[in-house]
């Protein structure tokens, strides 16, 4: 039956004939592989496997791991767009190489000391998305490989992750609710449709998609990923992914997009679309909102509501670090030249109600706000922060993620900055931040168009403490945001903590940021404001800027008062 799947690889080549954004990336690929063409492969070192479990630090092995997988994107491209036998034998040495490697998991996902078969056949994110990339460069490209490659191949897909899942050996992913159960469960589920008999298709089949039910899980009906657009697009496309090559298998009979709730997440991200390609960036999430054009144009063709967006947020070949094949493959494959793209975001705002989030769009500014837990997948202490742009441009920020280490996702993960209260608009009190945890958390109580109330007391562990509520006032020129505090001690310590994308300078009525003015009751506050430069992915240097408002009278109740003045700017239609 694999003659039934992925056919759409078939339309590659006139696609990239009538498409002007992946005329370009083939000449980009074209130009990259070129830097590798006349280069040695290097080997991934035991020094660089090692160094993980002796300092915490990925980034040195793991460059050259996802330096392969670019080379084998690469050369898989061109060698399914040209009949080039400099492509194909350079092909075949970077498979040959990704099939010498010692295991195909990362040592961030092996635990330490684990035996050389435990490591060999380890399933982590990426040896189940290296196993689904073999296997499908194998069945779109077999007639071109040598045979030798060919059977190779299958023999390490299977040696390393069909054989050890289909031992019915547990997985630390099988019961997951977050992305990890559908990548890992997406990508062996591929695998198998691919290389797997019948039989044995039928025999893992129900755990696949018992652990994707998992996956699903992690959503409430509202279908918000509380991960974040980054890991909504790694889940939800590895889902994706599956789901179609399942559907085709089965001759439609097994369709996994008839679902309410997964129409519902794949709707999702277009709702964090802020002007000049900002994006909401609760939990570990990137500041950028990107988009696989592949997978958006492919759930269109399932779900009408689906909002398309211009190629100024769909992903380059190289806009993944990590390099995923089963992406980049569906960018050429699935994209539709015709497809009507959306240009502006519509106003208005839209409450998920599981996930506790608050989202409006007017044509002045875009505003975020969250309640939730401080025990959600890729978790900060943020009950209660938001997000302001104002004309495009990031003035109250949430920094994302941080750098990927071995402590990031220990116990010593909020010592860290940006998953820390401190990198998020949220008050302190009696010198107490919040703390990580399902008990601290925060509900909305009320829901308009132009109001949103949330209960942030349980967010703190301080039994003093009786009422902390935020309320936010929406105009079309200002947000007003109301703290109002009640403790049943006297003299309380109560500090309004501000993190902001450029720096704010003091003026008259309170601070100036960018065309926003805050303004408050000076006189009734100390006034701190730090820069603080910090880690984000892959190492890459960010820079904000924290504001301390600290009460000057310690009172047992505090109402506080913060507009945040917007100048609205000219248009253009009526100039």
């Amino acid at each position: 039956m694999t003659n039934r799947l992925f056919t759409e690889n078939k339309n590659i080549k006139e696609n990239v004939k009538n498409d002007t954004f992946l005329k370009q990336q083939v000449e980009r690929i074209k130009s990259d592989s070129e830097k590798f063409a006349n280069k040695d492969i290097a080997a991934l070192t035991y020094t660089s496997f090692k160094k993980f479990y002796v300092t915490g630090s990925r980034k040195e092995y793991e460059y050259e791991y996802f330096l392969h997988r670019r080379r084998l994107n690469d050369f898989a491209i061109l060698n399914i767009l040209y009949d080039d036998e400099k492509y194909r034998l350079c092909l075949q040495d970077i498979i040959w190489s990704i099939l010498d490697e010692f295991t195909w998991a990362l040592p961030a996902h092996i635990p330490q000391n684990s035996s050389i078969e435990d490591c060999i056949t380890h399933i982590d994110l990426f040896a189940a998305e290296t196993a689904f990339t073999l296997a499908e460069i194998s069945h779109i490209l077999s007639d071109k490989l040598d045979k030798t490659i060919v059977e190779r191949i299958k023999y390490e897909v299977y040696r390393r992750v069909l054989k050890p899942y289909l031992s019915g050996r547990k997985n630390s992913w099988d019961c997951l609710e977050n992305n990890w159960s559908a990548v890992c469960a997406g990508s062996v589920g591929s695998a198998f449709l691919y290389f797997g008999t019948d039989e044995e298709i039928k025999t893992v089949l129900p755990r696949i998609k018992e652990t994707l039910e998992y996956y699903l899980k992690g959503f409430g009906d509202d279908g918000a990923c509380v991960e974040g657009i980054n890991y909504w697009a790694y889940g939800f496309g590895y889902f994706t992914y599956f789901a179609q090559l399942l559907y085709q298998y089965s001759d439609g009979k097994d369709n996994l997009f008839d679902n309410k709730k997964v129409e519902n997440i794949a709707v999702f991200p277009q709702k964090l679309w802020f002007k000049n390609n900002n994006t909401v960036t609760f939990s570990d999430c990137g500041d950028k909102f990107t988009q696989r054009s592949g997978l958006i144009h492919f759930l269109k063709q399932k779900y009408s509501q689906i909002a398309v967006h211009d190629d100024n947020c769909s992903l380059e070949f190289d806009g993944d670090d990590c390099y995923r094949f089963a992406h980049l493959i569906r960018d050429f494959a699935w994209r539709k030249n015709n497809i009507k793209v959306q240009t502006e975001s519509e106003n208005g705002f839209d409450y998920f109600k599981n996930a506790g989030w608050y989202i409006k769009r007017t044509s002045n500014y875009e505003f975020a706000a969250k309640a939730g837990d401080n025990k959600e997948s890729h978790n900060h202490n943020d009950i209660g922060v938001f997000l302001l742009n104002v004309g495009g441009d990031k003035i109250v920020t949430d920094p994302g993620r941080g750098e990927y280490t071995s402590d990031y996702f220990s116990s010593k993960r909020y010592k860290y900055f940006p998953p820390s209260a401190l990198a998020h608009s949220v008050p302190v009190v009696n010198v107490i931040v919040q703390q990580e945890g399902e008990e601290y958390r925060g509900n909305i109580v009320k829901v308009t168009e132009n109001e949103l109330i949330i209960d942030c007391k349980d967010a703190y562990n301080d039994c003093s403490l009786k009422e902390l509520t935020r309320k936010f006032e929406f105009y079309d020129d200002k947000i007003v945001l109301n703290d109002n505090f009640a403790f049943d001690t006297d003299k309380n310590d109560v500090t309004e903590h501000f993190v902001f994308d450029v720096k704010p300078t003091e003026c008259e009525n309170g601070l100036k940021i960018g065309n926003t003015e805050m303004c408050y009751n000076v006189a009734d506050f100390e006034c701190k404001i730090n820069e603080v430069t910090y880690a984000s992915h892959y190492n890459k240097q960010k820079t904000v800027y924290t504001v301390d408002l600290k009460h000057i009278v310690k009172t047992k109740t505090f109402e506080t008062k913060f507009e945040f003045n917007i100048k609205i700017l000219e248009r253009s239609e009526n100039k």
